[in-house]
């Protein structure tokens, strides 16, 4: 896609983290930015190293979140991170209930690895 978004981690509202997918909030511009809304398989450097990721873009309001696939779980608030995104895997779409939004982050969870290779 070769395409980066880049920005410091900054604090979101915590839900990915009651989901059991805690996420990385990155601060970044939108200016000339061409992405569509959704999720994608994605690659994210953390000083230095590469993670598979779950990317999430959100268009309105503009939100850019990450989940990273296998890593340590140190605190990334203020560190400076980089998604690739490689290919969209879904749309955002809304669930009724939190079991059934739980259901389709696994899913995507599933796709990410499959797309970047286990």
């Amino acid at each position: 896609m070769a395409l980066s978004l880049g920005g410091v981690v900054v604090h979101g509202d915590g839900l990915g983290k009651t989901y059991g997918y805690p996420t990385a909030n990155i601060n970044c511009s939108n200016k000339n930015v061409k992405i569509s809304q959704g999720v994608y398989a994605a690659w994210v450097t953390v000083e230095h190293k590469k993670y598979k990721a779950a990317l999430v873009v959100q268009i309105k309001p503009w939100k850019v979140e990450t989940f990273l696939i296998d890593f340590d779980g140190k605190d990334l608030y203020g560190t400076y991170i980089e998604a690739e995104p490689v290919q969209k895997i879904s749309e955002l779409e809304r669930y009724d209930t939190q079991e059934e939004l739980i259901k389709k982050i696994d899913d995507d969870v599933k796709m990410v690895r499959e797309v970047l290779g286990s």
